[in-house]
Order: C-alpha cells, then sequence, then structure tokens
C-alpha cells in the first residue's frame, strides 16, 4: 500500500525547511517509528505509543483502509484528534505537555472513508526546520536569551515586557498547538493554553496563522474554549506564567469578534487548564498548581504548592468585574470538567478530581500514577451556593480511573443526564498505554450509574466524542474513540453505538500506522 507523506526525522535543515510535498513512499516497515529515539534517555513520553510520529500521510480511499464492521452511512462529518509529537529529538528534560501539534482527520461521508495527519505549523515548528533540530523542548535553557528561537521578535518581547510587564510576543513564539482543536464557526483552530490559537483549513489540516480574532489579539489562549450552544458565543480565558495580569476572560461573539476582554487577578500564578458555563455564569477553579518560567526550564510547567490554597472564580458569562466573587474550594486538582449548570441559586460543576496535581513529578512518579493508580482522577461534583457563599464536594463514582469527560454539545452549560469518558481499570500493569476502556455515565435524581465497557486487552484509546443524532438530551447518536493495539502496532477509529455502550463497535477503521497517545479531539459535522 501507498501513501502519501515524508520522514523528517534524519532530514537536511533544507529538506526540513520543504512542506511535504506528498510524494508517495511505502508504509514503514515493521513501524519502526514505534520505538524509542536512539539517543534519548529513558523517559516514559518518548517510549511505545507515546514515542512521536514522525509521517504526514494520505489515505484517500476507503480501500486503503482495513475495515471491520460497516461504517454508519449517517455519520457524515470530519473526526480530529490533537497530540504533542515532537519533530525533532527533544532534550533530557522533555515532558508530553511540550511536543509539537499534529492533527489527524477522519473525514467520513456515506460510508467513505479518508485520513491524513499534518504537523500544525507554527513559529516554533517553522524555526527548527530551519535550524535542523530541537531549540526548545526539555533543553533547560534561559528562553528569554534564546536568540535563535527569539530571533527577529526581539523588540517586540522586550518592549511587550516594559508596556506590558508581560511576554506575550513570546508566547507566539512557543506555541506548539499540541492540545486541542476547536470547530467554530466555519473554521477549525489548533489550541494549547500558553498561545493564540492557529487557524487551519478544516479538509487539508494546512496551517493558516494565528487568529486574531478581528481585534489584534495576541495572548494566552485556553484549550477549552465553550460555545454556548444557544448563542454561538464562545467564552474562553488565558492565564499567564510571569506578567500581567495573571489571567485574563475572553467572549468572543458568533462573527468570531472579541467583543469582551477582562482581567481577572489571582492569589498566585497557577496552571488553569480548564473551565466551566452555566446559562449565566462562568466558572474558574483555580487550584494550586503553581507555575512559573523556572518549572518550566525544569520539564514541568507547575509545581504542587498545596499550601497556597484554592478558590473558585465565578462571574457574569459577560466578563463584568462587578459580578466577580470568590469561594473557597478543598485543595485538590481538575484538568477537564463535564459540564455546569444552574440549580435555584447554586451552580453545579461536575468534573475529574484528583487530590494533587498529577503528571508534574518525576519519570517514576509519573509511570506510577499513570499504570499503579496512585493518583486517581473520579468523577465529582461541587456545587456552590451563591446565596450562602458554601461549596460542597461529592465523589460519584470512584469505580475506576477517569479521565477526558464529555457530553452532548448541545447541552453546554445546561442541565443533562449523560456523559462518557476515558476510564482505565488497573488490570493492565504495564506501561503500554493508560486507558483501557470508557465509561458512559447517567446522572439523573442524584444517583449516578455507570456502563464501563473493557477494550480487548492491549488496546487503549483515549477521549470519546460523542456525536449526536437524535435529539438534545437523548442517549442516541455514536461514541468515537481512536485505539492503539499494542498487539498490531496499529491505531483504529472505534465507532460505537451510544445507546449500547458494553458491545462492540458498529466498526473500526483500521490504520495502516500507529497513532501517539494525544489529548483531545473534536466532530466537525459535514453540510448536506
Amino acid at each position: 500500500m501507498l501513501v502519501s507523506g515524508k520522514d523528517t526525522s534524519g532530514a537536511s535543515a533544507a529538506e526540513n525547511e520543504q512542506r511535504f510535498v506528498g510524494k508517495s513512499i511505502d508504509v514503514p516497515k515493521a513501524n519502526s517509528h514505534a520505538k524509542r529515539m536512539p539517543t534519548a534517555p529513558a523517559n516514559l513520553f518518548l517510549e511505545g505509543n507515546f514515542a512521536p510520529l514522525r509521517h504526514e500521510f494520505n489515505l484517500a480511499k476507503t480501500r486503503q483502509f482495513e475495515i471491520r464492521g460497516k461504517v454508519p452511512r449517517d455519520l457524515n462529518g470530519s473526526f480530529y484528534r490533537n497530540g504533542p509529537n515532537p519533530q525533532f529529538e527533544p532534550g533530557p528534560f522533555y515532558h508530553w505537555f511540550l511536543g509539537d501539534g499534529m492533527l489527524h482527520a477522519f473525514h467520513l461521508q456515506r460510508g467513505e472513508v479518508s485520513y491524513l495527519n499534518r504537523y500544525v505549523a507554527t513559529p516554533t515548528l517553522e524555526l527548527e526546520r530551519r535550524a535542523g533540530r530541537n531549540l526548545f523542548l526539555g533543553q533547560r535553557t534561559n528562553m528569554l536569551a534564546n536568540l535563535q528561537l527569539v530571533g527577529g521578535n526581539l523588540i517586540s518581547l522586550i518592549s511587550g515586557l516594559i508596556r506590558d510587564k508581560n511576554a506575550d510576543a513570546y508566547t507566539r513564539l512557543i506555541a506548539k498547538a499540541n492540545t486541542s482543536v476547536l470547530a467554530f464557526r466555519e473554521e477549525l483552530f489548533a489550541l494549547v493554553e500558553s498561545s493564540p490559537p492557529i487557524r487551519l483549513q478544516p479538509t487539508t489540516l494546512a496551517s493558516e496563522g494565528f487568529e486574531k480574532f478581528d481585534a489584534g489579539f495576541m495572548a494566552p489562549f485556553t484549550a477549552h474554549p465553550k460555545t454556548d450552544p444557544q448563542t454561538g458565543y464562545l467564552y474562553a480565558f488565558g492565564y499567564r506564567v510571569a506578567g500581567g495580569p495573571r489571567l485574563e476572560y475572553y467572549v468572543i461573539n458568533p462573527h468570531g469578534k472579541l467583543v469582551s476582554r477582562t482581567a481577572v487577578e489571582t492569589d498566585y500564578a497557577a496552571m488553569i487548564h480548564d473551565f466551566a458555563i452555566t446559562r449565566n455564569y462562568a466558572v474558574v477553579p483555580v487550584f494550586p498548581a503553581v507555575t512559573s518560567l523556572a518549572s518550566i526550564r525544569r520539564g514541568r510547567i507547575a509545581e504542587w504548592q498545596p499550601e497556597k490554597g484554592a478558590s473558585v472564580i465565578v462571574m457574569n458569562k459577560d466578563g463584568d468585574t462587578a459580578s466577580l466573587r470568590r469561594f473557597e474550594l478543598p485543595v485538590g486538582y481538575v484538568y477537564h470538567y463535564a459540564n455546569a449548570y444552574e440549580d435555584g441559586k447554586a451552580i453545579v460543576v461536575d468534573a475529574i478530581r484528583y487530590e494533587r496535581v498529577p503528571l508534574m513529578g518525576s519519570d517514576t512518579e509519573i509511570r506510577a500514577e499513570l499504570f499503579e493508580q496512585a493518583n486517581n482522577g473520579y468523577l465529582t461534583r461541587f456545587r456552590i451556593d451563591l446565596a450562602s457563599g458554601k461549596t460542597e464536594t461529592q465523589v460519584l463514582h470512584s469505580e475506576h480511573y477517569a479521565e477526558f469527560p464529555v457530553i452532548d454539545p448541545r447541552l453546554v452549560g445546561e442541565k443533562y443526564e449523560h456523559s462518557f469518558a476515558a476510564s482505565a481499570s488497573g488490570n493492565n500493569s504495564s506501561a503500554a498505554g493508560i486507558f483501557d476502556g470508557q465509561v458512559s455515565y447517567e446522572l439523573s435524581r442524584g444517583k449516578v450509574k455507570a456502563d464501563i465497557h473493557d477494550f480487548p486487552r492491549g488496546h487503549f484509546g483515549g477521549e470519546p466524542i460523542f456525536v449526536p443524532t437524535g435529539k438534545p438530551g437523548e442517549r442516541k447518536g455514536y461514541l468515537l474513540n481512536l485505539i492503539y493495539s499494542t498487539e498490531d502496532n496499529r491505531s483504529y477509529l472505534a465507532v460505537f453505538d451510544v445507546a449500547k455502550p458494553d458491545k462492540k463497535p458498529l466498526c473500526e477503521i483500521w490504520l495502516p500506522h500507529r497513532v501517539p497517545y494525544g489529548f483531545h479531539g473534536t466532530w466537525r459535522q459535514h453540510r448536506n
């Protein structure tokens, strides 16, 4: 089988300057790209299916896939998945969160399938291609002193430090765009929380530059913005590692214009990965994962400092600072929120909560968290009483470690009953993968029912994506999960009937190669 692409792992600087012209090559034999890079030190995030994939593929015809089962003809759209994928060998302090972004796309139309993957063309990616080597990842260097990386942006960087007391110009230079992908309006964006979004062509994944939201925008921007399904407005925030303001809250109208930008001070510089919205409020929890330039140079975005306490910021969704209130929370950490909604004079927020921030320790500590269940995340409910100022925390389900919760996107900010997440049983003791199943939660009348579907042994997935086909709130549609098989050393897109989460997939779309473990995806429905 022939695919279109080019391997850049050993390419010269001149070759790396070119943009993958689509020459046909054979699929790499024995999947050699699954092995750890030859000179890399022991590092979990460079091993097995965490290791990078250096090829960009084009699979344009259904016959180029191995399809088990039948692709539903009413599944018409594109499934996107983003993740870190360093193009060059990183330094000894490399962390999973720091790799170059790579987008994978499955385009589905009336039973036909095509696939491609592309690096996100960030300034860092292009600069490193010209240099022919890694300039930033895990090097423990003084980032501001790395003139190769700063280059012609040195003047704007210095002026930003003097004028605004922050390094927003630098966020564009270190934009890895490796965490999430957003379909907003008719456009597609690759996201990482340190930097502005990068706009992509939805079909070809060609990078089209930073999104300015018709307002000259240049600042950190969360990987988890929220689209209000009722109004079409997009809500987001950005936090800063250094300089001020430490936190900003953004409102973008349905036409893609930034209409509100609110500065919010926090008690310390916190890594705030996600937030939630309700019909009337924005809810931004602040947990004591404290971030700094020094911690990033050590290969960790944040350091756990529980003595600093935790809180949640609640304000009107339009960004009115006069409405801002703060409430205390028990110390813990949340990467991802399932949803939030208003219940009388209270706000209910559902999330995956940890006792402490995970993935920020040593390699040994991270392995224990991921493969020995040392710091599990569980579905947890926060209840914020706006009248009394009190907060309550309740673990809803703790049978399996869970992450990446998702819901019907048409119910964001509204009361809901169904959520889906990746799950880990703890039965796989090797470091081959983390999530060996997925869980479907039914939340109604204060009770939680969990249907857990375990994948075949040696198969590991990630964040499921719910594609609804019924009315909002109905458990009708498809659940999509990108799964890696250790035995085959390949990945496949599994399509499940969401009403039968414990059954086998309706179909499996197998690639001739693997897809490294990544983070978040989305579904973009095709217009008829």
